[in-house]
């Protein structure tokens, strides 16, 4: 019964642990583990996994020695690393994305790490016959060969954080083109900006993708309604659909819903 007991309390007590982390590194901006270990009691090691935790969750970015605090407006993530990012919540976005997904679609999905998960419903539970441009090579491999899935990936440079296409050709291809259905992710949002990206030619890109749509899908998690980034690539009236978890604020909800945007939380 012992054992029991603290198996169920040590996750809350780490969950406090690493909310008091949160508040000293939005205090001092940044955070050495040594010094917070002393400070809190605990081993270097336990904070080091709570750490690993924080920064999984996008919440900071470890350094040597210590983490600070992510710069969400001109920074971006490796594409891989952004997999890990709340995964249970992308996962489910995606399980509802394909389900608006019919057969004989020809649909967009962009370099996100959601719409990677999409890419793997549909290697998964099979969507065909369906066309599929993208501008991701890693989702266009999770696609080639499936039956009935016809795969068009976008020319381009290949950028090294999203692995993305993008330049001149991308947006040549996308002028190009005409689809049902476009999958965007986001790094950020406000009811000033819009819908926001990292990066200048990542936006043009996206920009495009959603000019190519008769119908725009926005596919993000929560936390990104309350960050900002660089560069905007769309505005509410642009976006038909919102797909995110019940974690988005109620006035950002209540925004884009008055803006006849079709908010759908999982």
């Amino acid at each position: 019964m012992v054992v029991e007991f603290l198996e169920e309390v040590e996750p809350l007590f780490a969950e406090e642990r690493r909310k008091v982390i949160m508040d000293i590194l939005h205090q001092r901006k940044k955070i050495r583990v040594n010094e917070i270990a002393k400070e809190l009691g605990v081993s270097a090691v336990t904070i080091r996994k709570d750490l690993e935790a924080l920064e999984a969750s996008g919440l900071l970015v470890r350094t040597h020695g210590g983490a600070v605090l992510p710069d969400h407006s001109r920074s971006e993530w490796g594409f891989f690393k952004k997999l890990n990012q709340r995964k249970d919540k992308k996962v489910k976005i995606a399980k509802k994305a394909f389900e608006m997904i019919e057969e004989g679609d020809t649909i967009i999905l962009d370099s996100s790490s959601t719409t990677y998960y999409i890419a793997e419903e549909i290697r998964k539970r099979g969507k065909n016959p369906l066309t599929v441009v993208t501008n991701n090579i890693f989702i266009a491999e999770k696609l080639i060969g499936l039956p009935g899935i016809d795969v068009i990936v976008l020319g381009g440079s290949i950028r090294e954080n999203s692995l993305s296409l993008v330049g001149p050709w991308a947006l040549r291809h996308l002028e190009e083109i005409k689809v049902d259905k476009a999958f965007l992710g986001t790094m950020g949002f406000s009811p000033e900006k819009g819908f926001m990206t990292p990066s200048l030619v990542e936006a043009d890109v996206k920009k495009a993708m959603v000019e190519s749509a008769s119908e725009v899908f926005i596919v993000t998690d929560s936390s990104k309604f309350s960050r900002g980034a660089f560069a905007v690539f769309a505005q509410p009236e642009d976006v038909d659909h919102v797909i995110t978890d019940s974690g988005i604020p109620e006035d950002v909800e209540a925004f884009l819903r008055e803006r006849d945007v079709n908010v759908i939380k999982v």
